[in-house]
C-alpha cells in the first residue's frame, strides 16, 4: 500500500480564532483504489513553540500526527496481510527533511516495533506554511517537568507524585485525546477538576482542552498502535522550550506488556510504551540534537507497586474511580454484571487495575467479575481473560521468561534482570486477585487450590 502525504496547508473553518493545520495523504491500495484522510492539528496554542524551539521537534510533531492518522485510517481488517500488520510505504513531506532521512532504517524499525506494521518511510520537504504568530508570554515559562496525561490511573499517580512532592515547582500535564473517541478527554478534564481546588497553581495545561486535536477522516482502524507518539511529541514542545524533563508514567507490566502467549506476540501485545520503544525514541532525540530527556520512572514497578507508593495514597484513592484504565469501555453490550460501569473488567488493563488496588477500597465499577468471566468461557470477550489464567497456570522459568524478552529485543536494553523480575512479581500480582477475588473453582484452574 504506497501512501503519499500532500502540500500542509491551514484552515480556519471553524472561526477566525483557529489555526487548523491540515495534512492530507492519499491512500493507495494494492487493487490501485486511491483514498484521502488527513492529520489535523490544532495549532493555535501549539503554534507558540514553532519559532521558539528547533525546528527538528515542531517536525516530530507533524511526523507523529501523520504516523497516526495513517494508523487510524488504514483498516488492518481490510489490508492487513496475516490478519494484523499492514504494509505501508509512506513519502512523507515534512520540514527537517534531511535529518529525517538521515534515520530512515531507525524509524522504519520503530514503527514497525510500535505497531506490529511493515514501514518503509521516505521524507521530501514540505513547503512553509504560515501559521499564526504569538507574541512572547509567561503562560509557558518556568515549567520545570512535563508529565504525559492521558485520564488513566497510571497518569493520575504520574501527576500526584510531582505535585504533592514539590509544591513550589510547576508541572505541564500533556494530553491528546481523539475527537471521535470522546471518553479520555473527558477522564481528564473529570481529575483536573479535583486538581483544581488540590493542587491550583501548581500545573498548567493548554487553556482549551480540544488544542491537540488529530483527526482521521476515515477512521477506520482503532487499535491506535502510534497514539504515543502523540502524547511524547507534544510533551517535547513543551520540554524543548523549558528545557524540561518529559516523565511517561506507565507502570512497568503494562509498559513490557509480556505475552501471555506465544501466539500473542504482536497483535495483542500494545508496544505504547515498551522500553524499546521508549530507547529508540531517546536515541532519536538524542541524533536530533534535541536537549529534553524522556524518563519513566515507574519502568520496573508493577501497577500493584505504583499504588502503594503513591505519595499522596489517600488523595489517589478518594479520585481514582474518575481515572479511567480500560481498554473496552465503549463495548457495553458485554457488560454482563453492570451494564453502567465504567470499566469493561475483562481486558487486561482492566485485569491489572482490579490487581493493583486488592486490600485498598476500590470504587472502579467493572462491567464484568472475573467468575462472570470464567463461566462465560465460550464467549470471545474471555479471550483476555483466559490467555491470563493460562499464563498464570503455567510454571514460567527464569530463563523461560528472559527467552522470551529476548524475542521482544528487551535483551539489548541496560537492566534487563530487573525486567525478568518484573515479569515475576506481574505474575505474583495477578495471582493475587485470583486469590482475593476468584471462586474455589476458579482458584483451582489456575492451581491456587
Amino acid at each position: 500500500m504506497k501512501i503519499e502525504v500532500l502540500n500542509y496547508k491551514v484552515s480556519k473553518k471553524r472561526g477566525k480564532k483557529a489555526c487548523d493545520m491540515i495534512i492530507p495523504f492519499s491512500i493507495t491500495s494494492n487493487s490501485g483504489r486511491v483514498e484521502f484522510s488527513a492529520a489535523e492539528i490544532d495549532m493555535k496554542m501549539m503554534s507558540y513553540f514553532v519559532e521558539r524551539i528547533p525546528t527538528v521537534a515542531t517536525s516530530f510533531l507533524y511526523f507523529s500526527a501523520i504516523i497516526y492518522a495513517i494508523d487510524r485510517s488504514v483498516s488492518r481488517k481490510k489490508h492487513s496481510i496475516d490478519g494484523w500488520s499492514r504494509e505501508l510505504d509512506v513519502a512523507i513531506k515534512i520540514p527537517c527533511h534531511e535529518a529525517f532521512n538521515a534515520q530512515k532504517k531507525q524509524i522504519d524499525k520503530l514503527l514497525s516495533f510500535l505497531t506490529g506494521d511493515y514501514w518503509t518511510l521516505s521524507f521530501q520537504e514540505a513547503s512553509p506554511v504560515r501559521l499564526t504568530e504569538y507574541k512572547d508570554c509567561d503562560y509557558f515559562d518556568s515549567i520545570d517537568q512535563v508529565n504525559l496525561f492521558s485520564g488513566g490511573l497510571d497518569s493520575l499517580i504520574g501527576a500526584i507524585d510531582f505535585m504533592s512532592q514539590y509544591p513550589e515547582k510547576k508541572l505541564f500535564l500533556a494530553s491528546h485525546y481523539d475527537s471521535d473517541m470522546s471518553g479520555p478527554r473527558i477522564d481528564q478534564e473529570r481529575l483536573l477538576l479535583h486538581f483544581a481546588s488540590k493542587y491550583k497553581g501548581q500545573y498548567v495545561v493548554f487553556p482549551k482542552r480540544n488544542s491537540v486535536r488529530i483527526v482521521s477522516h476515515i477512521s477506520a482502524e482503532t487499535t491506535c498502535r502510534s497514539r504515543s507518539l502523540i502524547f511524547i511529541a507534544i510533551a517535547l514542545q513543551i520540554a524543548e522550550y523549558n528545557k524540561s524533563k518529559i516523565i511517561i508514567p506507565e507502570n512497568g507490566s503494562v509498559s513490557l506488556n509480556y505475552p501471555l502467549s506465544p501466539s500473542r506476540r504482536s497483535s495483542c501485545s500494545t508496544r505504547t510504551t515498551h522500553p524499546v520503544v521508549m530507547h529508540q525514541v531517546k536515541e532519536l532525540f538524542k541524533i536530533f540534537g534535541l536537549s529534553a530527556e524522556m524518563e519513566n520512572p515507574y519502568e520496573f514497578m508493577t501497577k500493584g507497586e505504583m499504588v502503594r507508593k503513591c505519595k499522596d495514597q489517600s488523595y489517589l484513592l478518594s479520585i481514582l474511580s474518575d481515572s479511567n484504565s480500560c481498554g473496552k469501555r465503549t463495548r457495553r453490550q458485554f457488560f454482563y454484571d453492570n451494564r453502567h460501569a465504567t470499566h469493561c473488567g475483562h481486558c487486561m488493563p482492566c485485569m491489572y487495575r482490579k490487581a493493583s488496588l486488592i486490600g485498598f477500597d476500590d470504587t472502579t465499577s467493572y462491567g464484568n467479575e472475573l467468575d462472570s468471566l470464567f463461566r462465560h468461557r465460550q464467549l470471545q470477550l474471555t479471550d483476555d481473560f483466559f490467555a491470563m489464567l493460562n499464563f498464570l497456570k503455567t510454571d514460567l522459568t527464569k530463563e523461560e521468561i528472559k527467552r522470551e524478552l529476548r524475542i521482544a529485543k528487551v535483551n539489548e536494553l541496560s537492566d534487563f534482570e530487573q525486567y525478568v523480575k518484573l515479569v515475576i512479581r506481574t505474575r505474583s500480582e495477578l495471582k493475587a486477585l485470583i486469590a482475593s477475588k476468584g471462586s474455589n473453582e476458579l482458584k483451582r484452574y489456575i492451581g491456587l487450590l
